[in-house]
């Protein structure tokens, strides 16, 4: 893929694209992967899959790494898995979303080990009414400065990840109900940071794991959502509701902030067209409504009243906050402050200078003309935050659509294009193009 911007990478160019788009307009990209997939008609018991994805990038400087590197195994529905892979959490319509609020696959592939449960397991004493799946994970993050401590820096710290999520109702029933909840921690480098509690590993993991609060403090940075969603299967289209609801450290086992979230509607066209068709026909269409401007704490992790607040997607100890290589974890609406305007105010001890907005985002796919078509808007009112507020609020609009075509080369392979903007006063100005070649399918 080439793409070239007026100023930096557009927002809709780079956000959800697990840290793999250069941010700095103008660039070429090679992304490369080849993946031994499980077979879901083999009968045996125990399968085995892995992957490699390199991404190679040429703009103001090269940059190449490994976005997936992992190796799984399946023994009957229980998977196990070493290495880097892309990973979201919670409830949400990932083809068209602004990007789940805990972990959006915006940032790049972390390396962590993995026990989950990847598709829903009905439930046999329910007469599979009830079905569940489940994720268990710790992850590496590396480095990272710390802004309240006894050390100014620390080595090594790690992300820890966990998820649950019911679903009722069977395969076959038109409606059905989805509820659950993730549960993500960073922590490390305790010892270090408070020496007078000689806090070991395990114990700091334990505390992590549990939430448990020594001296009213919460290991770790904790962010996580409780989420409920509603699916109907009509004869011709899909309608997906979904509601994310905020918790962060603190306040895990007392939800008292029901005006911050993500908020969703999804609806998808089942029913095929007729083959050959050229007429303009929808796909898929998503509204959402995403805000984070109340971040109300009523169990603040000490007894400073500066955490009487929430401070979303940052941390108190950790700058690095919520991010991996420079790229948020959580929804990319709340940027690495270096990719924000340059007038707007920003503070060292934070990763993002915008995590309290109000976001209303809009996709949509659609075929027309033997084409492929893709549009994603938003429009956000954004307050800065609370250490960093902005002064007024500062409106944005981002936009991207997307064009692609089949051809008939290479079994599976596809031309695309698509044009991006960032207009007002939370990015800089900008306008991209972007054409590339994409190649998919089995080698064979």
């Amino acid at each position: 893929m080439a793409a070239g911007a007026t100023a930096q990478t557009p927002f809709w160019q780079h956000a959800n694209q697990n840290g793999s788009i250069p941010l700095n307009g103008n660039f070429g990209i090679v992304d490369a992967g080849i993946y031994k997939v499980y077979n879901p008609h083999n009968p045996r018991l125990i399968q085995w899959s892995a992957g490699v994805q390199g991404i190679a990038s040429y703009g103001k400087s090269a940059n190449g790494f490994l976005s997936d590197l992992y190796a799984a195994v399946k023994i009957g529905k229980v998977e196990i898995l070493a290495g880097q892979k892309r990973m979201t959490a919670g409830l949400v319509d990932t083809t068209l979303s602004s990007g789940s609020l805990a972990m959006a696959g915006n940032a790049r592939p972390y390396p962590r080990v993995q026990v989950a449960i990847q598709e829903y397991l009905p439930l046999y004493f329910t007469n599979d009414f009830v079905a569940l799946k489940f994720t268990y994970s710790d992850g590496y993050l590396g480095a990272s400065g710390i802004n309240y401590g006894s050390v100014p820096r620390i080595s090594d710290t790690y992300l820890h990840q966990k998820q649950l999520y019911f679903r009722l109702g069977r395969k076959s029933h038109r409606y059905r109900v989805y509820l659950g909840a993730n549960h993500q921690a960073i922590w490390g480098g305790e010892k270090e940071i408070m020496p007078l509690y000689r806090l070991d590993m395990l114990k700091a993991y334990w505390y992590t794991i549990s939430g448990k609060t020594l001296d009213y403090r919460k290991i770790g940075n904790h962010f996580g959502t409780f989420d409920i969603g509603g699916e109907w299967h009509g004869k011709d289209w899909n309608f997906f509701v979904y509601r994310q609801n905020i918790y962060e450290t603190g306040s895990l086992f007392k939800v008292t902030n029901f005006e911050d979230g993500l908020n969703g509607l999804s609806v998808k066209r089942t029913k095929p067209l007729p083959k050959g068709s050229s007429y303009f026909a929808f796909h898929s269409f998503l509204l959402e409504v995403i805000g984070t401007r109340n971040q109300i704490n009523r169990y603040p992790i000490s007894e400073l009243t500066l955490f009487e607040r929430a401070n979303y997607f940052n941390s108190y100890v950790y700058q690095r906050g919520w991010s991996y290589y420079g790229s948020g974890i959580g929804t990319p609406l709340a940027p690495a402050s270096g990719t924000t305007d340059d007038d707007l105010p920003r503070n060292n001890s934070e990763f993002t200078n915008n995590n309290r907005f109000w976001a209303f985002h809009t996709g949509v796919t659609a075929t027309w003309l033997h084409l492929k078509w893709s549009f994603r808007g938003t429009y956000s009112r954004n307050s800065g935050s609370f250490l960093t507020p902005f002064e007024g609020v500062k409106q944005q609009v981002s936009l991207w659509l997307g064009a692609e075509k089949n051809l008939n080369i290479l079994k599976g392979c596809s031309v695309y294009s698509a044009l991006s903007s960032d207009i007002g006063k939370l990015y800089p100005n900008t306008y991209g193009l972007s054409i590339g070649l994409r190649k998919s399918g089995f080698l064979d």
